[in-house]
């Protein structure tokens, strides 16, 4: 894989984690390029079109405030070079609540991202859903 491709991949999440902070539903479908392949980790398969992406996100959003998310961090752990424009990339998420003295940990999750180049700039084509929907629910239970 390409330096360079790799830190555009880096960039271009650290990005798209600050507007998940943000909470800004239209910003973060910017990233993609619609429709897009959604691959639920129950092994189902849908297309999504931007607006009903940005209302998954929104209720998305609206969980994290429930659970107290005040800090996303992301890193990528890994990035499989498919071809000459596209790459899967692994991410962590940790989700944290800072409102205490010490950080604490809602819960971490694990997604995969398909990563496109398009006309020169990287889009986010298609997600796979590892674990984050179990995890998101164990974590609403325990309110």
């Amino acid at each position: 894989m390409h330096k360079a491709r790799l830190e555009d991949i880096n960039k271009l999440f650290l990005e798209y984690r600050r507007l998940f902070e943000a909470r800004d539903a239209e910003k973060i479908a910017d990233f993609y390029r619609f429709p897009i392949h959604y691959y639920f980790s129950d092994g189902k398969k849908s297309q999504l079109s931007r607006e009903y992406f940005v209302g998954r996100v929104k209720k998305l959003l609206r969980l994290y405030q429930k659970l107290g998310v005040s800090q996303i961090v992301g890193a990528v752990t890994d990035v499989i070079e498919l071809n000459e424009n596209t790459s899967l990339a692994t991410l962590n998420w940790v989700l944290l609540d800072t409102s205490g003295e010490k950080p604490k940990q809602i819960y971490s999750a694990i997604t995969r991202y398909m990563v496109c180049e398009v006309a020169g700039k990287l889009k986010i084509d298609g997600l796979i859903g590892v674990n984050e929907t179990l995890q998101l629910k164990n974590a609403l239970r325990q309110l």
